[in-house]
């Protein structure tokens, strides 16, 4: 993936390819916790890796693992079919 602008992996939605939503969640900053910053820049690898984009942020900022994602409050949502359209999860 080297050489990838992750600078084009964020845009608004515009129907145009690969809609992905991103998603980062930390409960606790530990020293082996991944940053939001480190989970951000492998979100925006992994959606440029397929040619895809991301249109929304679901950050789900100190929600345990363990919560079903249906029921957390910035991801659920869009599970729910109460937000735009999207075509993946990275």
């Amino acid at each position: 993936m080297l050489g990838t602008d992750l600078g084009t992996a964020w845009r608004p939605y515009d129907g145009c390819g690969r809609w992905l939503l991103g998603i980062r969640r930390l409960l606790r900053m530990k020293l082996a916790t991944t940053s939001p910053e480190r989970q951000r820049e492998d979100v925006l690898r992994a959606a440029a890796g397929v040619g895809g984009h991301i249109i929304a942020w679901a950050d789900d900022w100190e929600v345990s693992g363990a919560t079903d994602p249906v029921t957390r409050p910035r991801l659920g949502p869009w599970l729910r079919d109460e937000r735009g359209p999207w075509d993946g999860l990275a």
